[in-house]
């Protein structure tokens, strides 16, 4: 299954990455908006992590575009305010994970989805 990671943090991005493809999901990163319009017009995805601070915008900005171009994927807001969620869920995504998070969050997250076992 494929996952799109969008975060401008590099580091977070590779724990994802590292994380998600012991469990056999295979993941591209973007950490701009723009990159990450860039891959979901060339790729097709199950779930996209979305940061929702980035370097050229709000995160909650793209959940319309994301539900527009790939409308079975689901999409885990990430940020480490939790101060966020709210705004996330009533922006439309479908999971918000605080940061730091863990392997268990990350994972139950997936499972609460239907994404996992």
């Amino acid at each position: 299954m494929d996952v799109l990671l969008i975060d401008d943090e590099t580091e977070i991005c590779l724990l994802l990455k590292r994380m998600l493809h012991r469990e056999g999901f295979r993941c591209d990163m973007a950490h701009t908006m723009a990159q990450g319009r860039e891959r979901l017009a060339a790729g097709h995805y199950k779930a996209v992590f979305l940061d929702i601070h980035l370097p050229d915008g709000l995160g909650y900005q793209m959940i319309p575009e994301i539900r527009g171009k790939q409308p079975d994927a689901q999409v885990i807001a990430i940020s480490a305010m939790d101060s966020e969620r709210q705004h996330a869920e009533n922006s439309g995504a479908d999971l918000f994970i605080a940061k730091p998070f863990d392997k268990c969050s990350i994972l139950g997250g997936l499972r609460t989805l239907g994404l996992t076992d």
